[in-house]
């Protein structure tokens, strides 16, 4: 009898091992999201040129898959009036590119700045271009 209740005391103690191994990963998870330098995430290549289009802005992601998303905002630089705004979410190495017509932008300077939705980070434009 002693060894029947051995066993499912040990059985029992397993369970509740397993149940908490899977809870403690997924927390291990979140932990090493937010343990790891959230500057190594952005680790982006920017470059702004113009075009005969208009304001051409590549981005070259240059770190780590990012953990969340990012938002990309595009303002008028010259009072920092939102032109537009997109969610985004780079792996290593992804490269993304985007033009702003010269209609839109009227002849104005055009900035663009990464908000990362994982750590707060100052506003300062991350490029600028004056087509």
């Amino acid at each position: 009898m002693k060894k029947i209740l051995s066993i499912l005391a040990i059985s029992a103690s397993m369970l509740v091992a397993t149940s908490h191994v899977n809870v403690g990963n997924a927390a291990n998870v979140q932990q090493q999201e937010l343990a790891v330098n959230p500057v190594s995430f952005l680790q982006l290549e920017i470059t702004s040129t113009c075009t005969e289009k208009g304001s051409l802005f590549r981005i070259i992601n240059r770190g780590q898959k990012w953990p969340r998303n990012g938002v990309l905002h595009v303002y008028f630089a010259d009072d920092q009036s939102s032109m537009t705004e997109r969610r985004i979410r780079l792996a290593p190495n992804q490269k993304v590119s985007f033009v702003i017509d010269n209609k839109k932008s009227g002849g104005r300077p055009v900035g663009m700045w990464i908000e990362p939705e994982w750590y707060k980070r100052d506003f300062v434009y991350d490029a600028k271009t004056s087509c």
